[in-house]
């Protein structure tokens, strides 16, 4: 027969219980990590290229911005060189946003688990993960409007229960209307056009149309300095339609990267992926029955800062002053943020149906 606690005692079990769950989190921590960090391809872009970084507190995030390129010149002989002073380098600030996923126990479970306590500490910090993946992955792509009753799409996940905010979500960082008044960072969009990213409403009703359009917008995105984009992200019917529009025109399929952890499709240099929870930014909602969307990202502009103290920690458990059961938390603190919303866009107004 199985034991529990530090001697088998059932007066134990519940500190026995409490570093268990400790003990697993821990070695589990680094697993949860990269989960969470490669659970969309934006993440993953980002976890790979080194932009999933830590940061020692501070009271912000503080973002350089070079908005302007250094004054080329030419000069022959002993002419005098030019020496006016560069302007172009400024910086933007992103408030720190925190997170959590409660881990409850009460004492009837534990004592109808004793023969079980790893398998039951194991499913609970499986639990606090996948919570966090909802979590993540809707609060960045559809913002308020990933729960009930939300503000909007540029609006972050708001709590109910205090009102808190959680990340910057993508349709505030790449806004469907760039010229709007809408703070990114610290900074106002309407009043800086080098802080705005690029947008356009499809009008395409034939297949040749949609690719043309995603033509225009990646071409869009390239120009400047920062190269190209590497990830157009849609969602499911749109990436559909690309897909056929793709074969209707060159009667071939689109190529595939075989060794992306995503289900992909290669348009020029970008991978098309594909997330259920896309929403539409033309409306404005999160359902993509109506209109869908394609956000073309140059993902090397794109930082998620995590606090170095506070990265998928576990509070210590405690018990209720009224109640026999357990309760901690998983905790997160870090934001999204972007460099050069010039290198992103957005095509938004997609139809459901081309011919």
């Amino acid at each position: 027969m199985a034991t529990y606690g530090d001697s088998g005692a059932p007066t134990n079990v519940t500190k026995y219980f409490d570093a268990l769950v400790s003990t697993t989190l821990e070695g589990y921590r680094k697993t949860l990590i990269d989960v969470i960090s490669t659970s969309n391809p934006f993440f993953y872009e980002l976890k790979k290229a080194g932009a999933w970084k830590s940061q020692d507190g501070g009271l912000n995030i503080v973002q350089d911005l070079m908005y302007e390129l250094g004054q080329f010149d030419s000069y022959d002989g002993y002419d005098e060189l030019r020496d006016d002073p560069m302007d172009g380098i400024t910086q933007v600030r992103f408030d720190w946003r925190q997170g959590a996923v409660p881990i409850t126990w009460n004492m009837k479970e534990i004592k109808q688990n004793k023969q079980r306590l790893v398998n039951l500490a194991e499913a609970k910090v499986k639990q606090a993960e996948m919570g966090f993946i909802e979590g993540f992955n809707k609060a960045f792509l559809q913002g308020s409007l990933s729960q009930s009753g939300g503000a909007g799409l540029t609006t972050p996940f708001t709590s109910p229960y205090n009102g808190a905010y959680f990340i910057d979500p993508l349709p505030r960082l790449i806004a469907d209307d760039p010229t709007a008044s809408l703070v990114v960072g610290d900074l106002n969009q309407s009043s800086y056009n080098w802080w705005q990213n690029y947008t356009a409403d499809s009008a395409a009703t034939t297949y040749d149309g949609l690719l043309l359009e995603f033509d225009a917008m990646y071409d869009n995105v390239t120009r400047g300095q920062g190269g190209e984009p590497n990830i157009v992200f849609v969602d499911e019917v749109t990436k559909r339609l690309i897909n056929f529009a793709y074969f209707q025109r060159y009667r071939e399929n689109m190529k595939r990267d075989g060794n992306y952890p995503f289900d992909n499709l290669m348009f020029r240099k970008a991978r098309i992926v594909w997330d259920q929870y896309v929403p539409d930014s033309y409306t404005g909602v999160a359902a993509t029955t109506t209109y869908g969307s394609a956000y073309f990202l140059n993902t090397q502009f794109f930082n998620i800062t995590y606090e170095s103290e506070t990265n998928f920690v576990k509070t210590e458990m405690v018990k209720p002053p009224k109640g026999d059961s357990r309760l901690g938390h998983i905790l997160w603190m870090g934001q999204t943020t972007i460099s050069n919303r010039k290198k992103q866009g957005v095509l938004a107004k997609i139809a459901r149906t081309l011919t």
